[in-house]
């Protein structure tokens, strides 16, 4: 991190999206071209990997090809970001390897899940604090329990939170109460930040050091007002932009996932594009409904 330190993770950062030709392949330059978007709208730093960008079916090329080009576009004092978890603690530190390799910051990993009855806090602690020790980047914890079907427990953040290679973590839970108890790991070398898009200001109210959002994929501007109208002390106009804004991330990112983003990319004029199989296309019916969702909201 030549240009970054544990002090400056935070701000408002996007989970971008991996776009594709309908056969499949990555798209570059569309990828690029929503990058320079996010950045032009404001936004703090990129996520690339992640569950917004179909990180469950993305090849190791894939992965690396993408950083590659987000590093192209993202200058050397914003924070790149690579999702690599894995189901293989082997395979989680090769990828965080790459992630060096094709210029990230700091790495984010999710709990391994398939084996989800022998993923015990003890299994968890082997696991992380392995990567930890060999990973070349700084390393994210990714509490996900929406595709992990894990919750990360406050314990296993605080005494994770204490490895010198760990420096922060993404919560995209949304629990504001089991938040609370994550953030009094939160210090120096350690930092919280939100992944849920309906629970920004409140997670903002409780202390978090920035966020991670899918929402600001589609609504970018009217994210970045948001947070930037609740640091400048309007905590009541954040939270009227917060109920505005919180139908966009339940129905739209909660409830149809990468799919539902890319729809709402395409409708507001960035590329969203094809998903990867087996994820398929939105309905007629749920179209509508993206769309019903960004008009009420201003943005279209």
């Amino acid at each position: 991190m030549p240009n970054l330190s544990v002090a400056q993770l935070g701000g408002l950062m996007v989970p971008a999206v991996s776009t594709f030709t309908p056969t499949g392949e990555l798209d570059g330059a569309a990828f690029q071209r929503n990058l320079e978007a996010h950045l032009a709208f404001g936004m703090d730093g990129v996520l690339v990997g992640g569950s917004s960008g179909e990180s469950a079916l993305l090849e190791n090329d894939d992965r690396r090809q993408l950083l590659s080009w987000a590093r192209e576009c993202i200058p050397q004092d914003t924070w790149l970001i690579a999702g690599i978890g894995s189901e293989s603690t082997r395979l989680t530190i090769q990828r965080a390897r790459d992630a060096r390799e094709a210029g990230a910051d700091a790495v984010l990993v999710i709990s391994p899940h398939y084996f989800l009855k022998r993923m015990t806090e003890r299994a968890l602690l082997a696991h992380f604090h392995t990567v930890a020790d060999a990973s070349p980047l700084p390393v994210m914890l990714y509490n996900m329990p929406a595709y992990s079907h894990i919750v990360l427990s406050p314990a296993f953040v605080h005494e994770m939170a204490q490895h010198p290679n760990v420096i922060g973590m993404k919560d995209s839970a949304g629990n504001i109460p089991v938040l609370q108890q994550y953030l009094e790991a939160q210090g120096d070398q350690f930092k919280v930040i939100t992944g849920s898009g309906a629970t920004v200001v409140p997670a903002l109210t409780a202390g978090v050091s920035g966020a991670i959002l899918a929402i600001a994929l589609y609504a970018g501007p009217a994210v970045r007002r948001m947070v930037d109208t609740f640091h400048a002390g309007d905590h009541a106009a954040a939270a009227a932009m917060q109920g505005t804004l919180t139908p966009l991330a339940t129905d739209i990112a909660g409830a149809m996932g990468p799919a539902g983003i890319k729809a709402a990319m395409d409708l507001v004029g960035l590329h969203g594009g094809s998903t990867r199989a087996p994820l398929l296309p939105l309905s007629a019916e749920e179209l509508e409904t993206v769309r019903e969702r960004l008009a009420g909201a201003g943005l279209l």
